[in-house]
């Protein structure tokens, strides 16, 4: 692809790699081949059981890790903590006072209100990108920087940078939960630090952040971050293109997760959100090419307007056998599995017999 020859980009994925038998084909083609891209991550790993032969590690010109601190993410935000400190030269604070603030945004901190997320270690992903940034010289060399995640199945190709305004963040269209989406973002060499620092409002400024935020009934991390970019003056650059990727999860995939979503027969695994598939799929129907984004017919398009044949019976009945197979061998590796194992064999149930409705 052209992109290269237009701006220098690097495709950053944070958290984790998992995912990659399923998703790295579309990444690789729609995204690192379609932006060309180089690609960096920023991951937490058990060195020990780690799969380094996998292909995001393999592609990546950049890797920075840490390890995975589990049962408590709260060591990780105590490492942090203690390197900001000693770079200004300030005292800690107690950051811990903002585990009064309710939400997934906690989850993996050990608190009196433990969260069954891993919500916390994506902040300290972002810082530990950033710090990687810094630390070998990177920022100066890339004009635009994609920030993202390694299990999104992509559908269509990444919009080119051409249609993406320099001056401008952005995020997808779908799933912003009373913030902006953080799954993934698109900034330019002047507002990426912005986007990646989050966690500092947390460990340097917390009875301040709480204050601020201390009326909110429940926080999550997009909340967080567009709190954040609102204190740096950059909420009014945020700008939304359209999702055409979606996050996935592989049949085999039991790893600790707050949203395990449903399997899906049409795709073939688990779909953990179904307004990014149904967006991901209606965008699809227009853009399979840098040509269909440059024509700018998206800009007008209602995805909500796509309507999907019914399944044939036959097809309905292979769909819920096999939603039922997955998901209950899926259930029952998790916590409280009898009772999930039952609602979702009652719901399975209701569906078969009721009517299909076109999506």
């Amino acid at each position: 692809m052209l992109e290269h020859n237009l701006e220098r980009v690097l495709v950053c994925l944070i958290a984790s790699t998992r995912g990659h038998q399923l998703t790295y084909p579309s990444f690789k083609g729609q995204v690192l081949d379609e932006l060309g891209a180089d690609l960096a991550l920023a991951i937490a790993i058990d060195e020990k059981t780690y799969d380094y032969t996998n292909p995001f590690w393999q592609d990546a010109k950049y890797r920075w890790t840490a390890p995975t601190f589990r049962p408590d993410y709260g060591e990780a935000y105590d490492l942090v903590q203690r390197r900001l400190c000693q770079q200004r030269d300030i005292s800690p604070p107690d950051w811990r006072s903002m585990l009064r603030i309710k939400g997934v945004w906690q989850g993996g901190i050990q608190s009196k209100q433990p969260q069954r997320s891993y919500s916390a270690l994506l902040p300290f992903c972002r810082w530990l990108l950033l710090e990687g940034l810094r630390q070998d010289k990177i920022l100066d060399r890339y004009d635009r920087f994609v920030i993202t995640r390694s299990d999104f199945f992509w559908l269509c190709p990444h919009p080119p940078l051409s249609v993406l305004d320099q001056d401008a963040i952005w995020v997808p269209d779908v799933e912003h939960h009373g913030g902006v989406n953080d799954r993934h973002l698109v900034a330019s060499r002047s507002d990426v630090e912005s986007c990646l620092d989050v966690i500092e409002d947390v460990l340097l400024h917390p009875t301040e952040l709480y204050g601020e935020i201390k009326d909110q009934p429940q926080v999550n991390n997009e909340f967080l971050l567009a709190h954040h970019l609102k204190r740096r003056g950059l909420l009014h650059k945020v700008k939304q293109f359209p999702s055409v990727m979606y996050l996935a999860r592989e049949l085999n995939d039991y790893g600790p997760t707050y949203s395990g979503g449903r399997y899906d027969g049409s795709a073939g695994h688990f779909i953990k959100y179904k307004s990014e598939f149904r967006a991901a799929k209606a965008y699809r129907t227009i853009i399979h090419c840098r040509a269909d984004w440059e024509g700018r017919r998206w800009m007008q398009f209602d995805p909500t307007s796509v309507r999907t044949k019914p399944s044939s019976l036959p097809l309905r009945f292979r769909y819920i056998c096999e939603t039922a197979y997955y998901t209950i061998r899926s259930e029952l590796r998790r916590p409280g599995h009898i009772g999930r194992v039952v609602r979702f064999c009652t719901r399975m149930l209701r569906q078969l017999f009721s009517r299909p409705a076109s999506s």
